[in-house]
């Protein structure tokens, strides 16, 4: 794999919630470095400490930092392109920890080229369903990261009708997995920098190619190329 990838973040732009050096997003690029072009176990080791211990998680609090968003698909790269087997392991059990864990407070959610303020895990996830072959290549642990990425769905709204009874009815496109009804979602309008708000779904019917008609039981500004994701991923935080 190549360093590019890398080297093209601007890491020192990524918020860094602690204060703490040791987490400072810059060391989150050099940890992905080495392990990038680790060839010894204590290599693979030393690396995966770095990145487990600060700055893309710290697995002692159970919690992930805004910087995982952008190594995401660097580690994703590792899993399908890394050199030896165990650098795609620990890719893969690092990603794993990304997606499970909680952010600070006030730092969960990121900016997108899709739109501002995402929930961080759903951002995380988005990542993981797009790389959906080679994980499914990878075997039990990259089904069961894929399955988990899954649950934090996306719903991309392009049609919608407004109901007698203030509900509304939308054609959209789901990414992830069908889900129970009601739930409460954030609704992302466009321009993305708009307040995010809480809308109930009502109904969901969705078919295999990602089809979906939603019912939105309460009057919302929902609007075609407006997005969904499950409302408790906006609350995650410590």
């Amino acid at each position: 794999m190549s360093l590019d990838a890398i080297d093209v973040v601007n890491w020192s732009a990524i918020p860094n919630p602690t204060w703490h050096r040791c987490d400072d997003p810059e060391r989150v690029a050099h940890a992905l470095r080495l392990l990038t072009v680790s060839t010894t176990a204590n290599e693979t080791g030393d690396a995966a400490s770095l990145l487990a211990g600060s700055g893309f998680v710290c697995g002692h609090a159970a919690m992930v930092f805004p910087a995982a968003y952008a190594a995401t698909p660097i580690l994703l790269d590792l899993v399908e392109h890394g050199q030896r087997p165990r650098i795609k392991d620990v890719a893969l059990g690092l990603l794993s920890n990304a997606l499970d864990y909680f952010p600070t407070a006030g730092h969960n959610r990121v900016d997108t080229p899709y739109g501002a303020g995402v929930p961080l895990c759903c951002a995380i996830a988005r990542h993981i369903r797009h790389r959906r072959s080679a994980l499914l290549a990878h075997g039990i642990y990259g089904k069961q990261l894929l399955a988990e990425a899954e649950l934090h769905w996306r719903l991309t709204i392009e049609e919608v009708e407004p109901q007698a009874d203030c509900s509304l009815t939308a054609i959209a496109v789901l990414e992830g997995a069908p889900f129970q009804t009601p739930v409460e979602a954030e609704l992302h309008t466009p321009p993305f920098e708009q307040p995010v708000r809480t809308v109930q779904i009502d109904a969901l019917t969705a078919d295999a190619s990602g089809g979906a008609c939603i019912e939105l039981g309460q009057p919302s500004e929902a609007a075609p190329g407006s997005a969904l994701y499950p409302a408790e991923c906006g609350r995650r935080e410590h």
